[in-house]
């Protein structure tokens, strides 16, 4: 028996071919066609209310377009096959009841567990890794069969669901492992999309399954639907986001945002009802009488007078938490700069700064231009960054400080004039992947502004203290040269007109 290759078991799946392929594409085609009937013929014939048609129509053009998306853009991909697969099986299943009793459904919900299960532990190379994804495989494998079997009430148990949410969880975890082990930024950032699409989506389809067992009512129906299919929504975005790479750099904002938004939310929630109930309260044992609607006003404006500083607090906890590159771009820079400011050149502080500014925000290259002078660069050479400034001076008149078409720097922030009197510009390049920044990368930017500007112009003062000196000591140098080549010239002079007197004293002193 030969020795396994110490890379084999971390090979990836092989991308698909040949009948592979074909059938990939065979069962794409199927279930596309199955999405879309239905998706048009289910809600109809199950006399569904209007908006709950509605919504899970909007989730059906969603995964669909994804589906089609990852099979023209990933066509051979084994792991975005399985996604697409998965994404079409769940527009039909989810376009039934929850608590439907339909076999064909129910199949297919086993179908769509396994293929989503296969492209937790396979995403996103393809790679069986950790090690312990291949028994998790295994168990997967055998929950579909069990899944099946169920459906087709052939057994009678009610395994299937707790062990395929142990299986998900499994899928998650080593998503988690992958994350802790990598070096590769790229896939760092893909897996923190799909972990946005997993917590709020799972979440969603979670809090919609639960509320839609234990309530009962026409709009909460309708509540737990919307929850429910908008979960789905942003499940399957989360990881169309992450396969096709779009806005990687954009994972840490949508997670600050998200985490923000539902924090504060919860906390006024929570103040609302707590505040409502304390009215209540009082109301009752001091006043004797039921305040009613008053009670509902008082805490809503409680909420209202609590809501910016909340969303202060909440906002900078969230940035801390989830930009800390950012965040500690805003903290450190300008003390680095303070320190920087007595000492170095502009040139120095260029060359200590923009390091700081392309690791933040994810800048592929970056300059400081100096009265017209191009001061400082990173990421790219001076004098790339010279000809790009030469070009732009001779194509515009008046420089732009944005111009998404340029592939060097399309960003240019103005910090104001330079004591000559021309502006003082920030050149930034695009990220890695073409995109360009967000709002929040610019203003974390901008906020330095102030410090920089203060550094820069000291650096220029301290330069031109510096210039003056050594201007004023070369002329002195000059003047001294000048004023002992006079005196040589004049006792050369002397010894010439008195050569008697000049051989007499050097006799003396001999």
């Amino acid at each position: 028996m030969k020795p396994r290759a110490p890379g084999a078991l971390n090979k990836s799946l092989p991308q698909l071919r040949g009948g592979l392929l074909w059938l990939y594409r065979a069962l794409w085609g199927a279930l596309a066609v199955g999405a879309i009937a239905a998706s048009i013929l289910v809600p109809i014939q199950s006399d569904v209310a209007g908006s709950i048609m509605a919504i899970r129509a909007l989730k059906s053009v969603v995964l669909l377009c994804a589906a089609t998306i990852l099979l023209l853009r990933r066509g051979r991909d084994p792991v975005a096959a399985l996604l697409a697969l998965a994404f079409l099986a769940w527009t039909i299943t989810s376009s039934f009841d929850f608590a439907t009793s339909d076999l064909l459904p129910r199949l297919l919900d086993r179908f769509r567990f396994l293929l989503f299960a296969l492209a937790l532990l396979l995403f996103p190379d393809g790679r069986w890794m950790p090690a312990w994804t291949r028994a998790v495989a295994g168990l997967s494998m055998g929950t579909f069969l069990l899944g099946v079997a169920e459906a087709a009430s052939y057994v009678s148990t009610r395994f299937f669901l707790p062990l395929a949410i142990a299986c998900v969880l499994a899928g998650i975890a080593s998503l988690v492992t992958r994350f802790r082990r990598t070096t590769s930024y790229a896939l760092k950032q893909q897996l923190k999309w799909i972990a946005l699409g997993l917590v709020a989506g799972v979440g969603l389809i979670l809090c919609a399954r639960a509320g839609a067992a234990t309530s009962t009512g026409s709009a909460p129906a309708l509540l737990w639907e919307a929850m429910f299919q908008v979960g789905i929504i942003i499940v399957a975005l989360g990881f169309l986001i992450s396969m096709l790479r779009y806005r990687l750099f954009d994972a840490e904002t949508v997670i600050s945002r998200s985490a923000a938004y539902a924090v504060l939310t919860s906390a006024l929630v929570a103040i609302f009802g707590g505040t409502e109930a304390l009215i209540q309260n009082v109301g009752q044992a001091y006043l004797g009488m039921n305040i009613g609607s008053i009670s509902g006003g008082m805490a809503a404006a409680v909420a209202a007078v609590l809501l910016q500083p909340l969303h202060e607090r909440i906002t900078d906890w969230a940035e801390d938490r989830f930009q800390p590159d950012l965040a500690q771009l805003k903290r450190e820079l300008p003390e680095l700069l303070e320190r920087l400011s007595a000492t170095s050149s502009t040139r120095k502080l260029g060359t200590k700064v923009l390091p700081h500014i392309n690791t933040a925000i994810h800048a592929s290259s970056s300059a400081i231009v100096l009265d017209e002078q191009v001061k400082a660069t990173c990421g790219v050479t001076t004098t790339e960054a010279r000809r790009w400034w030469a070009q732009a001076m001779q194509t515009e008149s008046q420089l732009a400080e944005r111009n998404a078409c340029d592939t060097v720097f399309p960003v240019r922030l103005t910090l104001g004039k330079a004591p000559s009197g021309s502006a003082v510009w920030l050149l930034l390049g695009p990220r890695p992947d073409g995109t360009l920044f967000g709002r929040e990368d610019l203003e974390a930017v901008r906020s330095t502004f102030p410090a920089l500007k203060h550094a820069l112009a000291s650096a220029l003062m301290r330069e031109a203290l510096n210039a003056s000196v050594d201007r004023r000591e070369k002329r002195i140098q000059t003047e001294l040269r000048e004023i002992r080549a006079r005196l040589e010239n004049v006792e050369w002079s002397g010894s010439q007109l008195h050569p008697a007197e000049s051989g007499g004293r050097t006799r003396a002193r001999t």
